[in-house]
């Protein structure tokens, strides 16, 4: 999608979000409020505490598992997160500035193709992770009042509302780990889907595909364009880009010798051979390339399924809270330290906790990025 199309998709979209703000906002609709880009609908669902037995035993041992899944996200991401503020604004590394935190907007950072793998993938794992949640409150003695969908733009989520009255009076334990459920649940369908991943990609591996060519480069003068896939490198087959990488190199396509390549690539459903001459002096022919698969919806959702529920892991383990319409999202990382850090030294520990979240917030803000995310 080019500039043009992104911005009217863009104004569109607005322009379609406020006749919906306008049309709703003075309607009574049960469960259903309404605010500039975001809708909110409750649902009828009560649940009582799940009564004392197996199935609440087990559901406990998970929520304690949660605690110990929720502090390593939240360990890594501030490792992450923090790497990546030091080489942006101090030590100013190459390409810094297209690495951070990506807002998916279709059309400007991701295809309105992948947009919808990532929908499907967005709206399981917040099923999931508010689910857990309900699931560990009833274990740990807190009946749930409520529940809910939400779209905020064009992101689907979900919410639960454990008694409020019965939370405040749980132990701290019992907090932490209802607040640790969701975090858990997503790092575990994250590795989940990684295994899956490990499993089927190897089989599905069927060439690689060029993405970009250099201007002016041995490729770009051979004819190279983006959308060829390579099958072959010098008459030796090729299905990953790991193996693709070893035939350039034995083919002396890397570094400062000179070589002659012979790509064999498909494009557009034709077979052909394309050889690359590269001079002396120039380091590499100028190709950037992807994996590509057979069966490339199904890579593609996958990665969408792994991708979504560790970065939903992770920016939910992130303590921060930001301010919305009417009410406010605290992250559960800034509901756990906000617990503790107010048990630990009260009024003292709540300012604490407060300070944190917001110089979290700000982190992420800084690192944000229209940097486009790319599935295979």
């Amino acid at each position: 999608m080019n500039g043009a199309t992104a911005v009217l998709a863009a104004a569109l979209f607005v322009v379609a979000w406020l006749l919906l703000y306008v049309s709703l906002r003075n309607r009574k609709v049960e469960g259903l409020t309404v605010y500039p880009f975001i809708l909110i609908y409750r649902l009828r669902y009560s649940r009582s505490p799940l009564r004392p037995g197996l199935e609440s035993k087990l559901v406990k041992v998970y929520g304690v598992a949660g605690l110990a899944a929720t502090a390593f996200a939240m360990g890594y991401f501030y490792f992450v997160s923090g790497s990546l503020f030091l080489e942006r604004y101090l030590v100013r590394a190459p390409q810094a500035s297209a690495e951070g935190f990506v807002p998916l907007i279709p059309g400007v950072t991701v295809g309105l193709y992948e947009f919808m793998f990532i929908l499907i993938a967005v709206g399981v794992a917040v099923l999931v992770h508010e689910f857990s949640h309900a699931i560990v409150s009833r274990a740990a003695g807190v009946p749930v009042k409520g529940a809910g969908l939400l779209l905020m733009a064009f992101v689907p989520a979900a919410f639960v509302e454990p008694d409020e009255g019965s939370l405040k009076a749980a132990p701290l334990r019992s907090k932490v780990m209802i607040y640790a459920a969701g975090v858990a649940s997503n790092v575990a369908l994250g590795f989940l889907f990684a295994y899956i991943m490990s499993l089927l990609i190897p089989s599905l591996a069927s060439g690689i595909t060029i993405v970009s060519v250099e201007a002016n480069s041995p490729a770009y003068v051979a004819g190279l364009l983006p959308g060829m896939k390579i099958i072959a490198i010098n008459g030796a087959p090729v299905r990953t880009v790991t193996q693709g990488l070893q035939e350039l190199i034995k083919a002396g396509a890397e570094g400062a010798a000179p070589a002659n390549v012979t790509l064999t690539v498909i494009y557009n459903g034709l077979e052909k051979a394309v050889t690359v001459v590269k001079p002396a002096g120039v380091d590499h022919i100028g190709i950037e390339v992807v994996q590509s698969f057979r069966l490339n919806w199904l890579v593609e959702l996958l990665t969408s399924f792994y991708v979504v529920n560790m970065g939903l892991a992770l920016i939910n383990a992130a303590p921060f809270a930001f301010p919305l319409p009417g009410f406010g999202v605290e992250s559960d990382g800034g509901q756990m330290l906000r617990e503790v850090l107010s048990r630990a030294a009260g009024r003292l520990g709540y300012a604490i906790s407060a300070g944190v979240e917001m110089a979290t917030l700000l982190l992420i803000i800084s690192l944000l990025t229209l940097a486009p995310v790319r599935l295979p």
